[in-house]
């Protein structure tokens, strides 16, 4: 039997990474396995949803959605045994990942042929976070083994001509492609990639980002004014606010994405809460409760 195509998509915080899939999934012309951390913020048009199970989202138009848990190898078994099997598997990586890793263990898995490895950039944001002192280390190893880097927000940014050099010095064998809220053709996923390293099934782990973490789980419902107010007074040291809750006056759950000071709601349904994701000099749960309201320490 043939090996299933996979890709790996990676980036940072907020690149884009879910929103390319949920492209890649509205406009389906075949069979697409998705192993995803953050299966909660897969915003899966409601029309599309055929049946739902646990960590598992079958679609009409034959793809599925899995959460990956830690163990990769046995997501990837699992979805090959599905009947019938994905016609390709795309894995997303964490936002503080190094996706390169993940390829590795891809390259090793049987019954898989990997795809040039995909790294999304915030085009508006990258800039800033290449020169963060938190953020630098990380969204430059991402880049370190990209085959693909798509400049995703470009609709956002300005002059794209310092954002490509940046890539280019990083990674000149990366083919580059300009987006716009994650479209992608997604014929532009296949092409042969250049030489790459020898795989190995010791992978050294990545080194600690030291990002900190926060959960905060709103009680009742939220005044979107109030809210507004917070995030725009939320420091540059929170990299990334992502999460469920209800909004004033009728209570209707929205799905707030905030990356690189920017945010969006999206009206969908979840369990009410946010994780927090920032820089050590994030501020503490106290400080947070002060924005938000009562905070949960991850």
């Amino acid at each position: 039997m043939s090996p299933i195509p996979l890709s790996v998509i990676g980036g940072f915080l907020g690149a884009g990474k879910t929103t390319l899939l949920n492209h890649l999934l509205a406009t389906a012309g075949k069979r697409y396995g998705v192993l995803v951390n953050d299966f909660g913020a897969i915003n899966v048009d409601t029309a599309l949803i055929a049946a739902r199970d646990g960590d598992t989202i079958a679609l009409t138009n034959g793809c599925v959605c899995c959460a990956m848990g830690d163990d990769l190898g046995a997501g990837l078994e699992r979805l090959a045994g599905r009947d019938p099997a994905p016609e390709h598997v795309i894995v997303e990586a964490s936002g503080v990942s190094d996706p390169w890793r993940i390829a590795q263990l891809a390259l090793i898995e049987p019954g898989f042929s990997l795809e040039p490895l995909v790294v999304m950039v915030d085009a508006a944001a990258f800039l800033g976070q290449l020169t963060d002192r938190w953020t630098g280390d990380t969204v430059a190893r991402q880049l370190g083994f990209a085959e693909l880097v798509v400049l995703n927000k470009a609709d956002l940014a300005g002059d794209l001509a310092p954002v490509r050099a940046a890539v280019h010095r990083l990674r000149p064998e990366a083919r580059v492609i300009v987006a716009a809220q994650g479209v992608v053709d997604p014929e532009v996923l296949h092409f042969v990639p250049p030489p790459r390293p020898t795989p190995s099934r010791f992978v050294a782990d990545a080194p600690a980002h030291g990002f900190m973490t926060q959960v905060w789980r709103p009680a009742g419902s939220l005044d979107r004014a109030r809210l507004r107010a917070a995030l725009e007074a939320l420091p540059r040291s929170v990299l990334r606010l992502k999460g469920f809750c209800r909004l004033a006056p009728d209570g209707t759950s929205h799905l707030l994405q905030y990356a690189a000071e920017r945010w969006a709601f999206t009206p969908q349904a979840g369990e009410p809460g946010f994780v927090l994701i920032g820089t050590p000099e994030m501020p503490d749960a106290t400080a947070t409760a002060a924005l938000f309201g009562p905070t949960e320490a991850a």
